[in-house]
């Protein structure tokens, strides 16, 4: 038996309010782990994740990444092999998804480099795009653990023929020598870009299931499906 739930409850009503994901690199298990011989663990998953707005686990590109800790089960990660030049060989990646629209209000990166490490952070990001182009942001790095803000880089919502948004953000240290470049925290803010009226909602309650339905990474799923969670081509909910 098929049972529609109003999409307004389990995905808008979180993101009714701003949000926060934040990159600690917490010592605690979860879904994704960096760890290294000489270091300890780190989880790699955002903390204030939703149902409405999350953030994938950070990829660390061309680099040597290890996390050591700051305080009790709080890590930085290290970083070493950063170029002269920053390329599109070298980088540290973030993603996220927005299944409402979101404004990306700003994005707070704490760090630092040591004497001989990269002396300049650039900062690319792009909304339903990979690997962006964009640079907004390119700074000295600090030498001593500091923060660098950037504000105001808009929407993200789904375009024509996507069930949700998505961004990345592309962290590339460069102009130094073989020292480290540490990041301690990274936190992104943000904001429902509009509020759904009642209207919409009433719409949504009386849409019948579709024939496609998707996973929560945006996946189509054949009608032989698991029971659980889906969405459909309007992004309500279907309870199978």
């Amino acid at each position: 038996m098929k049972q529609l739930l109003v999409f307004a409850a389990l995905l808008i009503v979180p993101a009714m309010h701003g949000q926060s994901l934040e990159y600690a690199w917490l010592n605690q298990p979860c879904a994704t782990v960096l760890n290294c011989d000489s270091g300890c663990t780190a989880c790699l998953m955002p903390e204030g994740a939703g149902l409405a707005f999350t953030g994938t686990a950070a990829v660390w590109q061309g680099i040597d990444a290890c996390p050591h800790p700051v305080s009790s089960g709080d890590n930085a990660v290290i970083t070493y092999g950063w170029p002269t030049i920053a390329d599109i060989d070298h980088y540290v990646s973030i993603s996220g998804i927005a299944f409402s629209p979101m404004h990306i209000d700003s994005i707070i990166i704490r760090h630092n480099a040591s004497a001989d490490g990269p002396q300049r952070l650039t900062v690319r990001y792009g909304a339903n795009t990979t690997m962006p182009t964009t640079v907004v942001c390119d700074v000295p790095t600090p030498e001593l653990l500091n923060e660098t803000v950037v504000t105001d880089l808009g929407c993200v919502a789904a375009e024509d023929g996507m069930i949700y948004g998505f961004f990345q953000l592309l962290l590339q240290p460069y102009d130094g020598g073989l020292g480290a470049w540490a990041i301690d925290d990274l936190r992104i803010v943000a904001s429902p870009c509009a509020t759904t009226g009642i209207g919409e909602l009433s719409a949504a309650q009386r849409t019948s299931a579709p024939t496609m339905l998707f996973d929560a990474l945006g996946r189509p799923i054949g009608q032989v499906a698991a029971s659980g969670l889906y969405l459909n081509g309007s992004r309500v909910v279907v309870l199978r």
